[in-house]
């Protein structure tokens, strides 16, 4: 008898492990408990007979009112901690699958996935992103939900975040956003990405933007805050005398392709840009 679902149903969600299949011996196959169901799939049997899936049902209103209040509860728990919430998926195709399409669409593969550090967390079903210092510590993290009825999308540990700046790449120039998967990706452009963490130039962060002797370009989200809280910060930087540009863009950064990165910081005047 093939009691699969019943294994499936005792993995934490979020969560895959090796199971047996009556196709021979060994455990080739990878049954998986996601969030709207549990399936398997071979890799030894043909196409077309290698995989099973059953949905999950409808979840009640008291059901839906449990599970938000474990996943709060065991957000609260998190926050209190500086260090990276546990346990942690590293394997993206053992994510589900909305989590790794989130990286996908900001043009983050499975190995930069890997090599930034990010994971999957089922115990609060988010993705973790780290924030490492130049010795490879993690020094503050942000966590970013999937679930559309979860009303806090992003979960952040409880510090003072004036004295962070998560900075990606090496360049001649610095580029200021307001998101860690902007800084990532526009440093795939030539530059030095500094993620903010927010809209916020904090008198730390100018301090290091005055240490590195660096003309900088400011590229906020295309918004009403991000374009209000970019003119703020340029007001501040040239007042410093620090030579500073500033980026408008229809699209976060995030959601650009590295040319398209590239094109718009050269036309906005910032220097020393290397050729894609």
């Amino acid at each position: 008898m093939d009691d699969w679902l019943a294994f499936a149903q005792s993995l934490p969600e979020g969560t895959h492990k090796k199971y047996a299949h009556h196709c021979g011996p060994g455990e080739p196959r990878i049954v998986n408990h996601k969030r709207d169901g549990w399936g398997w799939s071979c890799f030894r049997c043909p196409e077309g007979s290698n995989r099973g899936w059953v949905p999950r049902p409808a979840e009640s209103l008291t059901e839906k009112i449990a599970r938000l209040q474990r996943v709060q509860a065991a957000e609260q728990a998190a926050q209190r901690d500086t260090s990276p919430p546990t346990p942690a998926e590293y394997e993206p195709n053992a994510w589900p699958l909305d989590a790794r399409v989130w990286l996908y669409k900001a043009g983050i593969s499975n190995v930069e996935i890997k090599q930034l550090g990010y994971y999957w967390n089922p115990r609060i079903a988010r993705v973790v992103l780290p924030v490492l210092n130049e010795d490879g510590k993690c020094v503050y993290w942000q966590a970013r939900t999937m679930d559309k009825t979860n009303p806090r999308k992003y979960l952040n540990p409880s510090v003072d975040k004036d004295s962070l700046v998560a900075r990606f790449g090496l360049g001649a120039s610095i580029v200021l956003t307001e998101d860690l998967l902007s800084a990532y990706r526009v440093s795939r452009a030539g530059v030095e990405g500094w993620s903010l963490l927010g809209t916020k130039l904090s008198t730390h962060v100018a301090t290091e933007v005055l240490k590195a002797h660096k003309p900088v370009a400011v590229w906020l989200d295309p918004d009403k805050a991000g374009r209000t809280a970019a003119a703020r910060i340029i007001k501040k930087l040239r007042a410093y005398g620090v030579p500073v540009f500033n980026v408008v863009s229809e699209r976060d950064p995030k959601l650009l392709s590295k040319e398209d990165i590239w094109t718009l910081l050269t036309r906005c005047g910032l220097p020393a840009l290397p050729l894609l």
